[in-house]
């Protein structure tokens, strides 16, 4: 008898435990649909660079700083379909969701990481930066 309440017990604890999650999961697996949609529409020109952080630059008190670089260089991303420009003024502000979100990190711990400016990080191709910003939303789901 004890050992199927406690049973009971730990599936009511993971269900909840789920239940807390999943908006957070079901929000962020939104926006990586759709910028899979976003790079499945890219135009193919190579010319076109964006700014984008790589999780090799990141530390935990700059994943802010990095979204807002996200955030502000997904309009640049070069779309041919009307559709898909709609779609990346909706992930624009998915992505403002996403950065309000965030913690601030303490003012000390802040000045400690040394956040790069958006414009200092390198510039890769479009597809590269689609790629580095699913990266990032896939570490923040698993943290």
């Amino acid at each position: 008898m004890k050992a199927s309440v406690c049973f009971a017990f730990a599936v009511v604890c993971w269900f909840a435990a789920q239940a807390e999650e999943s908006p957070k999961y079901l929000f962020l697996k939104k926006v990586m649909n759709e910028l899979d949609r976003i790079n499945n529409g890219l135009e193919t020109n190579k010319s076109i660079t964006l700014n984008s952080p790589t999780i090799n630059d990141l530390e935990d008190c700059c994943v802010k700083s990095a979204l807002n670089c996200f955030q502000s260089k997904v309009l640049y991303l070069p779309v041919v379909d009307s559709k898909l420009k709609t779609l990346q003024k909706i992930i624009q502000k998915e992505l403002l969701k996403i950065v309000n979100r965030v913690p601030n990190c303490k003012p000390k711990e802040l000045e400690k990481a040394q956040c790069k400016q958006c414009d200092s990080y390198k510039e890769v191709d479009s597809q590269t930066f689609v790629k580095n910003l699913k990266t990032l939303l896939q570490k923040m789901y698993a943290s």
